[in-house]
């Protein structure tokens, strides 16, 4: 039986060979989800330095005492930040064909890359249950594939932790993309609550969000999260964009 199946999948492989995932490029290796140039062009991006708060692409030397020069300059309700990767050429190209293309194949992979980023920080075990970032359900009828829940289910499962969706978005507003920095942090400000009746009991949490850009977003989380009695909040991201300064404008997702 174990070599009818080989020959059954050596045929499948013949007439339907396996494609990048990123380039489309025919690979030689079933087992391989990416061709060589563009494996090495996500591991490159993935070997960038970032800092440990904020997930922002640091220099050498820059960061001191967990924070980077520039997340040291302002407070911070997220105590940590692990990252799947940076917001680069490969990784940005791949995000955003999972989220605006349903390449749901993608799920696996970005979800897994985030969970061994997590998995690798030395306060993963405090973390005790998985909160995604909600968005409000008038975006999903026009957008039912919400990324951060489906990859903190995924996260969960791996990291053998429960993921409790008890965040929700209790008003829409602009989508974050093009709007400047300041403009990020007033479009999410009181916009998220916990659900009715919900309290968090001195419980460690991890946020889980697709992308990081201002980090504006996972601080209004996770200061609604820490009012409803969580004692700690990390964040873990698919991919992070870095720090802009205030009154540029963002094009990224």
């Amino acid at each position: 039986m174990s070599r009818m199946g080989a020959l059954l999948h050596a045929a499948v492989d013949l007439l339907y060979p396996p494609q990048c995932l990123l380039c489309s490029a025919i690979v030689e290796d079933s087992r391989r989800r990416f061709c060589t140039a563009c494996a090495a062009r996500l591991a490159a991006e993935r070997a960038e330095e970032a800092c440990p708060s904020c997930a922002a692409q640091v220099s050498p030397f820059e960061v001191q005492q967990n924070r980077c020069r520039r997340c040291r300059e302002v407070s911070s309700h997220v105590l940590r930040t692990a990252r799947g990767g940076p917001y680069g050429p490969a990784h940005g190209q791949l995000l955003r064909a999972y989220k605006f293309h349903r390449r749901e194949e993608l799920e696996p992979v970005l979800g897994g890359w985030l969970v061994e980023a997590a998995a690798e920080c030395p306060w993963i075990d405090r973390v005790e249950a998985l909160v995604s970032v909600p968005t409000h359900w008038r975006r999903r009828l026009t957008r039912p594939l919400h990324a951060a829940d489906r990859i903190a289910a995924l996260a969960a499962r791996r990291l053998d932790k429960p993921y409790l969706p008890v965040l929700r978005r209790t008003r829409g507003g602009p989508h974050q993309l093009g709007l400047s920095y300041t403009e990020r942090a007033d479009n999410v400000r009181g916009a998220f609550a916990v659900r009715e009746g919900v309290r968090i009991h001195q419980a460690r949490v991890l946020l889980i969000d697709d992308v990081r850009t201002t980090g504006a977003t996972i601080e209004e989380c996770a200061k609604v999260l820490l009012r409803a009695g969580a004692a700690e909040v990390y964040a873990a991201v698919v991919v992070s964009v870095g720090w802009a300064r205030p009154g540029v404008q963002l094009t990224h997702v």
